[in-house]
């Protein structure tokens, strides 16, 4: 009788699920950064972008917690913290290390952000390009639910508007801005 690998199974759910709340993360917060969405809505958005960004940290948690636990890996405490600790597929498990711990850094960041101030917590926030990349780079050279046409699928529908936000945001900061007519001209 073979048992169900249930460590494996929950790693596996909790990773797809943190790199699926952390890119709903990322594009909003390229999204208001863009101000796409409107100036409006910005406070409100902002408490979702923190509520994604911590909830996918606590799926990060438990992704890791259960790795622990898997009787195949045998991964100790320093391979799941420790960036090239893991004894498996090092490269590709330092890649996800190192986007967990920025991407607690810039969740860390909103409570933060009055003592590092405005520029320094953007500057701070440019490093979720590399949190994703990290991120993705690992789920795409460790997740075992990615191979064959579910990996590039994956890095389509997630990077997509990555790219599409950024690019978007480049163009239009760069543009001048139309004067306005005074209003006796329009008249």
């Amino acid at each position: 009788m073979t048992t169900l690998p249930i460590a494996w199974l929950i790693a596996r759910a909790a990773g797809l699920v943190a790199f699926g709340l952390l890119t709903l993360s990322v594009w909003l917060g390229l999204a208001m950064s863009t101000r796409l969405l409107g100036p409006k809505r910005q406070k409100s958005l902002l408490g979702l972008h923190r509520t994604l960004a911590w909830t996918g940290l606590s799926m990060i948690a438990l992704h890791m917690g259960a790795v622990l636990f898997d009787p195949v890996l045998h991964f100790g405490l320093a391979a799941t913290l420790v960036p090239f600790a893991a004894p498996w597929k090092t490269g590709a498990v330092a890649a996800g290390v190192v986007a967990g711990w920025l991407s607690l850094a810039l969740a860390t960041s909103f409570r933060l952000r009055k003592w590092i101030g405005q520029r320094g917590w953007r500057r701070l926030h440019y490093a979720s390009f590399g949190a994703f990349g990290l991120s993705l780079g690992h789920a795409l050279l460790v997740g075992t639910d990615l191979r064959g046409l579910g990996g590039p699928l994956l890095a389509l529908v997630a990077a997509g508007p990555v790219l599409w936000l950024t690019f978007y945001r480049l163009l239009v900061s760069r543009m001048p801005t139309v004067a306005r007519a005074p209003a006796a001209l329009a008249a």
